[in-house]
């Protein structure tokens, strides 16, 4: 095996207040390895005639993003963006040419799922029917500042959150279905109709281990109503990886 090796790029920046001064540094951050980064939802769901029915029962879907790279802030309140590589007609790309950006989309697909029956009378269940679908997504990964982040709570009387005294990076991930539910729809025949529908998570990271390239996994709980599940979220670099 080789030694890892550290993909750092935080530079100092000297701040010189005139002749003579002493050195003040300040690190900025330039740019992160490229990440393969993959956020799936998983849950299942308890339905009855006389609770909550219809939609899943069980779901598990993925969404991917491929050479994720971050790169210098370009706005305010941002610790980071995206840096997407330039591509010329015809999907090729132009090597060492990016700009910045602060959403990527990515490439989402259902991967299991259960649609639960309806009642319209209690004793005698309806069965779906798949009227279109499954087909894949195209889900989005956001950047956020942390008043972004935290808008609702700002907006509450409750107490304020504590930012993070570390450099964090804010992120809203959505799953991006279509209004129609193109990707998957359903029938209850006769009774009613039903479709997919896109959820979201938000979460952080330090900033510093985008910077050094580290695998970073996290974990975040899913409630909705009767659903209960978890979000699970990976970032993966190959500069990370011992050969």
């Amino acid at each position: 095996m080789c030694e890892k090796r550290s993909m750092t790029v935080l530079v100092a920046v000297l701040v010189l207040s005139g002749p003579g001064a002493a050195r003040a540094e300040k690190t900025v951050f330039v740019s992160s390895p490229e990440y393969e980064i993959t956020i799936q939802l998983k849950y299942t769901r308890e339905t009855s005639p006389e609770g909550e029915q219809g939609g899943f029962s069980s779901y598990t879907a993925t969404g991917r993003f491929e050479n994720v790279k971050f790169g210098p802030s370009q706005a305010e309140g941002f610790e980071c963006w995206f840096q997407q590589q330039v591509e010329m007609p015809g999907g090729v790309k132009v090597e060492g040419a990016a700009v910045p950006a602060m959403q990527v989309s990515g490439e989402g697909a259902i991967d299991e799922f259960v649609i639960a029956p309806a009642w319209e009378d209690p004793n005698q269940a309806i069965q779906p029917e798949i009227t279109t679908g499954p087909g894949p997504f195209e889900p989005y990964l956001q950047l956020l500042t942390w008043e972004m982040a935290h808008s609702e709570e700002l907006e509450s009387e409750d107490e304020i959150p504590v930012a993070p005294i570390v450099p964090t990076v804010w992120f809203m991930y959505r799953e991006g279905y279509s209004v129609s539910g193109a990707e998957l729809s359903w029938e209850y025949p006769g009774f009613a109709k039903g479709q997919v529908e896109s959820s979201g998570v938000q979460f952080s990271v330090p900033l510093d281990r985008l910077a050094e390239g580290e695998d970073i996994e996290l974990e975040v709980p899913y409630t909705d109503g009767g659903a209960q599940g978890k979000w699970r979220i990976v970032f993966w670099s190959a500069e990370g990886q011992e050969e």
